[in-house]
Parts: C-alpha cells; sequence; structure tokens
C-alpha cells in the first residue's frame, strides 16, 4: 500500500515490543496510577448529584434520580494534551489561547489522507498487538477481577444488559476490544501512547455491515491505527477517519464514553462487570508495560514515543490530560489542571456551548471523571450544577 523506510520500521518495531508486545512487563506494583500526578482514588463521586431546575436530578452518569430522562452524552474522550493538540490545531481551549494553527500535507499519491511516509510501523504486522472479541466479563468480586486496584482507570459503557468496564490495565496489552451486548455492537480502543481511550460504533465503519477491528501495527503520530477486516481500511483512532485503503476519508462513528477509575466506577454501578484477567493470553494485567529508560511513560513529559507533525502546542504539558468533545464536528479542549486552577475546584460542572450546542462538562478529578452532556431535557435549555447529598 505504501512504503517506509526499513531502519524507522526496525527500531519502532525493536522499541514498541520491547514495552509493548512482550508477554513480561517491565515495572510493578498493584495500584498503577503514578502516585504523583493523582489524588488517591475517591468513592465520594455516590454521594453527588446534578442539580437542575424544578428539582431535576440526576447521578453523575446522567441517569436521572426521579422521573426525568437520562442527560445525553456527548462524543468525547481523555488524551495527552501533545496528542489532542497535534490531531486537533487551530482548535479552542477553554479558558486558554487556541491551540496553534498548523496544516497537515497532503500525500502526492493520493493512496493516504496524510502523508504516508508519517505511517510508520509500531510492530510487526496486523495483531501483532492481540485484539479482543467478546471478552469474558465477571461480576464485582470475581477473583477474575483481582488485578484490578482501586486506582485503576477504566472505560465504561451502560448497555440494555447493565453497566461494563473495560480496564485500562488489559486495554494496555490488547488495544481494541469488539463487544455486541443488548442489541449494541461497539469497540472500545485504547492508545497507551496518547492516552486516548475511545469507543466506536462497529455498525457505523461501513454501509449494512457490523466490522470486526484490530491493530494494524501502525502509528500516526504515536496514535493507534486500527484496520477493520472486512474492508481492511486504516482507522487512525484520533483523527476519526480512515488513513488508507477503500474507505479512505471517511469518518470513525465515535460514540460517547465514561472513563474513571474502577473504584468511582463500581461505586456508581455495583452490580457492573468487568474483563477477567482470563483472556487467553499471557499478560500480567497489575504491571504497566511502558517504561522506557527507567521512566514511566505517563508522566515523563519528554517522551511522545516518536516525533509529530505538527509539533505539540506548548501552553501545557505533553502528558497534562484533557478531556475533549466533538460537537458537529468541532472541537474543544477542558485540560484538567487548568480547570482546577481556574475554578479553585476538582469537582463541579462547566456550562458551555461546542458546535452550536449548550454543554454542561462534568468533572469530579479525584475521581479521574470528566464527562460532557447536552444542557437540555425534554427540548429545554437548562443549568446544570453539582451537590453533595
Amino acid at each position: 500500500m505504501f512504503a517506509y523506510s526499513g531502519v524507522r520500521w526496525l527500531a519502532l518495531a525493536f522499541i514498541t515490543l520491547s514495552f509493548a508486545c512482550s508477554g513480561t512487563a517491565t515495572s510493578g506494583g498493584g495500584d498503577t496510577t503514578p502516585e504523583t500526578e493523582l489524588p488517591p482514588a475517591d468513592s465520594a463521586i455516590g454521594t453527588l448529584r446534578l442539580a437542575g431546575p424544578n428539582g431535576g436530578r440526576w447521578y453523575p452518569d446522567g441517569s436521572s434520580d426521579g422521573e426525568e430522562p437520562s442527560l445525553t452524552s456527548v462524543p468525547g474522550h481523555n488524551a495527552f494534551w501533545f496528542a489532542w493538540s497535534v490531531f486537533h490545531p487551530g482548535t479552542d481551549v477553554w479558558e486558554g489561547e487556541p491551540i496553534a494553527q498548523a496544516t497537515v500535507s497532503e500525500d502526492p499519491s493520493g493512496q493516504c489522507t496524510v502523508p504516508c511516509g508519517d505511517i510508520f510501523s509500531g510492530c510487526p504486522g496486523r495483531d501483532c498487538i492481540p485484539p479482543l472479541d467478546s471478552p469474558a466479563m465477571v461480576p464485582v468480586g470475581d477473583a477474575g477481577l483481582r488485578y484490578l486496584a482501586d486506582d485503576d482507570i477504566v472505560l465504561g459503557v451502560l448497555t440494555d444488559e447493565g453497566a461494563r468496564a473495560y480496564p485500562h490495565n488489559v486495554l494496555w496489552w490488547h488495544e481494541v476490544a469488539n463487544e455486541e451486548v443488548g442489541g449494541q455492537a461497539f469497540a472500545m480502543t485504547l492508545c497507551p501512547l496518547t492516552g486516548s481511550g475511545l469507543m466506536f460504533d462497529r455498525r457505523g465503519f461501513l454501509p449494512g455491515q457490523t466490522v470486526r477491528l484490530g491493530v494494524s501495527g501502525l502509528l500516526y503520530n504515536s496514535n493507534l491505527i486500527m484496520w477493520d477486516r472486512e474492508s481492511e481500511s486504516l482507522w487512525s483512532q484520533m483523527r476519526l477517519e480512515s488513513l488508507s485503503g477503500p474507505e479512505i476519508g471517511s469518518s470513525s462513528p465515535l460514540l460517547p464514553v465514561f472513563e474513571m477509575t474502577w473504584l468511582a466506577w463500581r461505586t456508581l454501578h455495583p452490580d457492573t462487570v468487568a474483563i477477567s484477567s482470563e483472556t487467553g493470553f499471557p499478560r500480567d494485567y497489575q504491571r504497566y508495560p511502558y517504561v522506557r529508560g527507567g521512566f514511566d511513560y505517563r508522566t515523563n513529559d519528554n517522551d511522545t514515543f516518536g516525533p509529530t507533525d505538527p509539533q505539540p502546542d506548548t501552553q501545557f504539558e505533553n502528558k497534562d490530560m484533557v478531556f475533549g468533545v466533538a460537537v458537529k464536528g468541532v472541537f474543544k479542549a477542558y485540560v484538567w489542571k487548568h480547570i482546577q486552577e481556574r475554578l479553585g475546584a476538582d469537582q463541579g460542572v462547566i456550562s458551555d456551548e461546542v458546535g452550536g450546542t449548550p454543554i454542561a462538562v462534568v468533572f469530579h478529578l479525584p475521581s479521574r471523571y470528566v464527562h460532557a452532556f447536552e444542557r437540555s431535557v425534554g427540548g429545554s435549555l437548562i443549568e446544570l450544577e453539582l451537590e453533595s447529598e
């Protein structure tokens, strides 16, 4: 499809395989979240309610605490600042300067939506990092969840069959989980190099088909490139489009996803199920594998794995965490530490408007929770505030 440097391929494949594709991890600890960056996990999120006019109240996941309809989530996800700024140049930052403008060059061959030479190999071949298909899910308290600590992070979804959690611990090693639950067909995806956990509608990639996503082994701007087995197109996780193949230029069907600590998720959803450690692969899901030169990749601001084009915006540190929303093709970033500094609080609600849609960005940073809802119920615009019971 396209060529790239053999020297670069071998160097990057060796680096990636050394901490991503082996069965042996390089750093340990039951609590896999860097203590220097984050507060301890906090179950206080269970006492919080979103309060609206006329006595309306909602849980932090948007479900009603009374007779009102549930709040509607806005598509969005967390990511490292360097990645968000690279993939969304020129877009707005809440209470900050817009991200520096940049233009991505077109590939002269027309085979890629970005320069084909900027797509490089992270590990050798399709599914070199093995995706999961309908992984075994077990309830809270099951021995298959002993690998999870309170501070560990999960991606969560509410289905017609109940709450389900997809821990980072497992997705570090697999990056894609294909699911079909309660009439929904979705894929949970995590790119450890960009800190980005996104959920996609597997029925929205190809007309009339349910795709099965895998890990292509390729990266663009250090971000996961997926492939679908039906058309064999390549899909950039954060660029939200097909970079190459029969579906080149097609948009990815992004879905809203919840992300928070395991303690917070099971506090809100004690009946949740989560991926069992019995995945059929020899991985140690208690250990974070991305350590280079003795540095934890999540907190080493000097390491973006590979060079990016454009270069990251410098108004925040590379590994600062960002929650970004995508509304009608308009993107906006909410930098966690900036929220805390500007509002002087680690929990609250930001009323905003993105893409002409009024939204509420709800945050509870001790739980590593930031999420966006539409500010309307039953067709009426509302204001929300966070309160404790």
